[in-house]
């Protein structure tokens, strides 16, 4: 072969080798993204919460104190006397020969009491009381003390009406002990500190819960009670909505308000 027709290659020292790294950097614009094997892991200095400590445990830490084991029990027999007004409507087509209505009155009479009391005599004595340098614990407990015994009064009234007005009056009376509930969760919320406030609503909401499920078929079978053809019922459920107050009267006697410790 001719000498002419060689390709002459530079020798391996004096080749020109481009580099890599030559020229202008080229911008990655893609997301990192972690290899699967990777975990975050905080710093040392990350402070973890606390685990939440179990729903029983602070029901129990709850219990502990006795005024607020007043506060369940009213909590949870209260609404079993109060589902006693929702018979009174029959009660007053039965034994009065109301039509059913006409029974509408005996709404109007009862809430014109629950008016009465929750935006003119609470509010008032409220303010009186506070004056004269009152706690608000000992407040809500001399209210729901004297509710108690108004709502006792009532359904005694109810159970011994035997014309229509008295069962008017009764309703009205029974408006007055409106108070119950509302100063009775007031005085439960003075005595836990904020922590414990959610647990202490959940508690309520079930206790008033399950108080309505065994009040109903409780007052429905002691409304049956002398009842037959052409009889209204005798209203012994009304008085036995008349001793559950009374029972809860006498022991709010003896209960002294005692805030839980941290």
């Amino acid at each position: 072969m001719p000498e002419s027709s060689k390709m002459e290659t530079p020798d391996n020292n004096d080749a020109v080798v481009p580099r890599r790294d030559s020229g202008p950097p080229i911008e990655d614009h893609r997301p990192l993204l972690p290899t699967v094997d990777s975990e975050f892991i905080p710093p040392a200095h990350t402070p973890f919460p606390p685990k939440p400590s179990a729903w029983y445990t602070e029901i129990a830490h709850l219990l502990r104190i006795p005024t607020l084991r007043f506060c369940f029990t009213v909590f949870f027999i209260a609404p079993i006397a109060l589902v006693a007004k929702g018979f009174v409507y029959q009660h007053a087509s039965e034994s009065f020969g109301w039509e059913m209505s006409t029974t509408t009155w005996l709404r109007v009479s009862q809430a014109i009491g629950a008016s009465l009391v929750t935006l003119f005599a609470l509010p008032t004595l409220n303010a009186l009381l506070r004056r004269r340098g009152l706690r608000a614990q000992q407040l809500d407990l001399g209210v729901l003390r004297g509710s108690l015994l108004i709502g006792a009064a009532g359904f005694a009234v109810l159970w011994q009406a035997k014309v229509s007005w008295v069962l008017v009056l009764a309703l009205f009376i029974c408006g007055l002990s409106e108070a119950i509930q509302p100063t009775n969760q007031g005085l439960a919320t003075s005595l836990i500190t904020k922590e414990y406030n959610a647990r202490l609503f959940t508690t309520v909401a079930a206790l008033e819960t399950v108080g309505k499920l065994v009040g109903g078929p409780f007052q429905s079978v002691l409304f049956s009670i002398g009842r037959r053809e052409g009889h209204g019922s005798l209203g012994v459920n009304f008085l036995a909505s008349s001793g559950i107050f009374a029972s809860l009267f006498v022991l709010a006697l003896v209960v002294r308000v005692v805030r839980v410790k941290r």
